[in-house]
């Protein structure tokens, strides 16, 4: 089968496992960049020619173009994916599980959350009686206090909320719980209240955090709003993602197990929850295992 079809092929099957339209667009995009190399450098055309040795020569030349480690993964690991559904359900290609698959080494990355202060100031920024700013601040509220995912926020539909927990469908459609908070139940509140007055005669799409047309959020519409309401808070990544970092460190500090925060957070492993470890200074860890010290909690 000819590369292009067969990543056609591969995408109709995505959708089919219901993946989300964020990890669709990521494969149709980093496998059209797979499919450029293979036509135009290696003058590959069908599946079934391509080898081990290609996929070397690909990462080679990925990273000779100075893109980082974490870039070049990405875009092997939605080769792989591709290339094993293609051995899997066709037998072409070669199966990438008796292959060892090498890895780019992987920058590991500081991440910097907001202090208490930046908070602050971005719910701020938030005060107001109009659908945006109530809805905004309801918003700001869950990311900093669930630690939830931008896509999963977008996604989050009214039969999904209950009186002191939110269900979510996160990656692979594992579905988890997030708890909902004092502070949390509040703006919810005052966003229901909102929403009804807002949208009383008009028609809307059925998930809970709405655009003011009545349509579903979308991951460039929260970007565009996290940077707007993030006004005067420099020296960040002011974006969704942020707040779930911050929501990680902040917890961690508080004393929670890494565990717990873990399937909160939805991570598969506890080696992508330890992440958030590397950016706390030494002073919080002195201070973390003064706060759990088994013998003071007796």
């Amino acid at each position: 089968m000819k590369i292009k079809a067969a990543i056609q092929d591969w995408l109709v099957e995505c959708e089919i496992r219901k993946y989300t339209p964020k990890t669709l667009r990521g494969y149709k995009m980093n496998l059209s960049i797979f499919q450029r190399y293979c036509e135009e450098e290696l003058d590959i055309h069908d599946v079934d020619d391509v080898t081990m040795a290609t996929i070397k020569q690909f990462t080679q030349a990925m990273v000779r173009k100075g893109h980082k480690g974490t870039y070049v993964n990405g875009l092997l690991k939605c080769t792989k994916s591709f290339l094993q559904y293609m051995y899997d359900e066709y037998g072409e290609g070669f199966n990438t599980r008796n292959k060892g698959f090498r890895w780019v080494k992987e920058e590991k990355p500081v991440i910097k959350a907001y202090k208490p202060r930046d908070i602050k100031r971005i719910l701020d920024n938030c005060r107001g009686s109009s659908f945006l700013d109530i809805r905004d601040a309801a918003i700001i509220t869950m990311l900093i206090e669930t630690g939830i995912r931008c896509w999963e926020l977008c996604c989050i539909q009214p039969k999904d909320v209950f009186e002191d927990h939110i269900v979510v469908h996160g990656k692979g459609n594992k579905r988890r719980i997030l708890p909902i908070t004092p502070h949390l139940k509040k703006a919810l509140m005052r966003y229901d209240r909102a929403k009804d007055g807002y949208f009383a005669y008009k028609s809307i799409e059925e998930y809970y955090f709405l655009s003011y047309t009545g349509k579903q959020l979308t991951n460039s519409g929260m970007e565009h709003m996290v940077k707007r309401r993030c006004k005067g808070v420099e020296g960040y990544r002011n974006s969704p993602h942020t707040f779930r970092h911050t929501f990680a460190q902040m917890s961690l500090k508080q004393g929670r197990d890494l565990y717990n925060l873990s399937r909160q957070l939805g991570h598969e492993d506890l080696q992508t929850t330890s992440i958030y470890l590397r950016s706390l200074q030494d002073d919080d860890i002195i201070q973390i295992s003064k706060d759990s010290s088994v013998l003071m909690n007796m």
